[in-house]
C-alpha cells in the first residue's frame, strides 16, 4: 500500500467562481497584491466544483447566477465534499430569502456585489479561526463592471498595526465587458 503525501502549502489558496471575467480578475489582483495568495478562477458553477475538488482551496468565493450550474448548487456540492472549506457568496441578487437558501447550501456568508468594499474583510474573517478586525478602504468602491481605463486603489490596515498597507493601483484593460450577473 502506497501512502500519498501532500506537501504543505505556503500560501492561502482562494477559488473565485464568477461568470464575469472583469469581476474575477479584479478580485484576483486585489487578493494577490494583498497577501500574495494563490488564486484559482472558475467561470461557472461546474468548473468551481471541479477545481475545488482538485485544488482544495482555503476559501471559495461564488457568484449566484452562473452558467451550467448556479452558485447554490455548486455550494451544496462543494460543502458536501469539503465541509471544512468556507464559502462566501458574492452576488447582485442578495436578499434575506437568498441568504436562508444559501446557508442551507453550505454558504457561510453572503455579500452583495454593491458592497464590494467588504469582500476582502469577509474573506479574511472566513479564513481566520477567530474573527479579526480588518479595515479596508476601496476608493471608489469597486463596481462589478468597471468603466474603461478605470483604476481601483485599496489600502488595508491590519488590526494589530497602526500603519496601513497600501496596495498597488489596479487598472482594468478595456474590452468587451460581459453582462453583469
Amino acid at each position: 500500500m502506497t501512502a500519498r503525501f501532500r506537501a504543505p502549502r505556503m500560501s492561502t489558496r482562494v477559488l473565485i467562481a464568477d461568470d464575469n471575467p472583469v469581476f474575477r480578475k479584479t478580485l484576483r489582483r486585489l487578493l494577490e497584491a494583498l497577501q500574495h495568495w494563490e488564486v484559482i478562477e472558475a467561470d461557472d458553477g461546474d468548473e468551481a466544483v471541479r477545481k475545488s475538488l482538485e485544488n482544495r482551496p482555503d476559501v471559495v468565493v461564488l457568484d449566484l447566477a452562473m452558467p451550467v450550474k448556479d452558485g447554490l448548487m455548486a455550494a451544496r456540492e462543494i460543502s458536501q465534499a469539503l465541509p471544512e472549506v468556507p464559502i462566501l457568496m458574492c452576488t447582485m441578487h442578495a436578499s434575506p430569502q437568498l441568504e436562508i437558501e444559501a446557508k442551507k447550501s453550505g454558504v457561510r456568508q453572503i455579500i452583495s456585489k454593491t458592497e464590494s468594499n467588504i469582500i476582502i474583510p469577509a474573506i479574511l474573517q472566513l479564513l481566520a479561526k477567530n474573527p479579526v478586525v480588518v479595515s479596508v478602504a476601496v476608493e471608489p468602491p469597486l463596481p462589478v463592471a468597471m468603466p474603461e481605463n478605470s483604476t481601483a486603489i485599496a489600502s488595508v490596515q491590519p488590526a494589530d498595526s497602526s500603519s496601513p498597507i497600501d496596495l498597488p493601483p489596479i487598472s482594468i484593460d478595456p474590452g468587451s465587458e460581459p453582462p453583469v450577473s
